[in-house]
């Protein structure tokens, strides 16, 4: 029995243990709110007992969901290439199984040496190493020349780094 239930029921004790009558309309009156006061009392309970079954349900739909997450795609959380499976963490710039980085890089600047116009290049256009892209504001081209950081440990001087 819950709350509301032992509320009712004690208003129904109290209406009988005063010997209130069914002969007067006051007396009907209150054991008829009484009656649907128990009613609206046993409705909520029921709601109550469908909503905690409800949310029973919805926890075990969710572990369900992330079992299949966790078999559908890999562990591994990093923006690295390398199919690797294993616990990334996002709190960390490195991949735990293999020495990729997720620098969470989405564009970087670069100033037009025309116009001199700042030129936000997203992670698209550097992914595909292009070579030439056109100014937005003054429409001249201009030429990228992409560094490979394993040329800068180079001293051979087949690179255009300087030592």
């Amino acid at each position: 029995m819950g709350y509301l239930s032992e509320r009712v029921s004690y208003l129904r004790g109290l209406a009988d243990g005063l010997n209130i009558s069914d002969d007067t309309n006051e007396g009907k009156l209150l054991k008829v709110i009484i009656d649907v006061l128990d009613d609206v009392a046993i409705s909520i309970e029921e709601v109550e007992d469908e909503q905690k079954a409800l949310l029973d349900d919805i926890d075990d739909i969710d572990e369900r969901l992330e079992d299949a997450e966790d078999f559908i795609y890999d562990d591994c959380d990093c923006d690295c290439d390398c199919d690797c499976d294993c616990d990334y963490d996002d709190d960390d710039d490195d991949c735990c199984c293999c020495d990729c980085e997720d620098d969470d890089f989405e564009y970087t600047d670069l100033e037009c040496p025309g116009c001199g116009a700042e030129i936000e290049l997203d992670s698209a256009i550097i992914d595909e190493d292009k070579s030439v892209i056109i100014c937005p504001e003054c429409k001249e081209e201009i030429e990228i020349e992409w560094i490979d950081d394993e040329d800068e440990d180079c001293c051979c001087g087949c690179c255009d780094h300087e030592e």
